[in-house]
């Protein structure tokens, strides 16, 4: 699902960038929606690399949707610029990306919320919980000097 319509990146990128940007090469001067609505699906998979370790279900939080259309919005913005002229991209475009970006692996991290979903965001592998050294249940220690000889 994605989380920005065509009509709505159209409004969000704004006429001269529009058409600047998605030019279509085989009919000069009309923009191509073929070309935008690819770009809208990229965008969409790259927020979803993201959000997907964080949440396991779609999201459907009104306010969650809202900051993830934003967030679509720097990314594509961005992207449109590149497609235009990769060598002049202004400051702000690439601002808006890098942060788009920081929220999105905050967002993976569990540093920042979503807070109006319904699920629970998943844990992070790569947390360690401490397990006991006897953890095959027979009461032995698993380390001592007959298990570790010859080492």
């Amino acid at each position: 699902m994605a989380y920005i319509t065509l009509a709505q990146a159209k409004q969000y990128l704004g006429t001269d960038v529009y058409e600047s940007a998605y030019d279509d090469v085989t009919n000069p001067g009309t923009p191509s929606d073929t070309v935008l609505q690819n770009d809208i699906d990229a965008i969409t998979a790259v927020v979803d690399s993201y959000v997907m370790q964080a949440y396991s279900a779609v999201i459907t939080g009104a306010q969650s949707l809202n900051i993830l259309k934003s967030l679509s919005e720097q990314l594509l913005i961005a992207k449109a610029y590149e497609r235009y002229s990769m060598s002049e991209v202004p400051e702000w475009v690439a601002g808006r990306y890098d942060t788009a970006i920081f929220r999105l692996k905050d967002i993976q991290s569990g540093k920042m919320l979503l807070s109006d979903e319904t699920q629970e965001s998943r844990s992070s592998v790569f947390k360690y919980a401490y397990q006991s050294p006897n953890t095959d249940g027979t009461g032995r220690q698993v380390f001592n000097r007959d298990t570790m000889s010859g080492y």
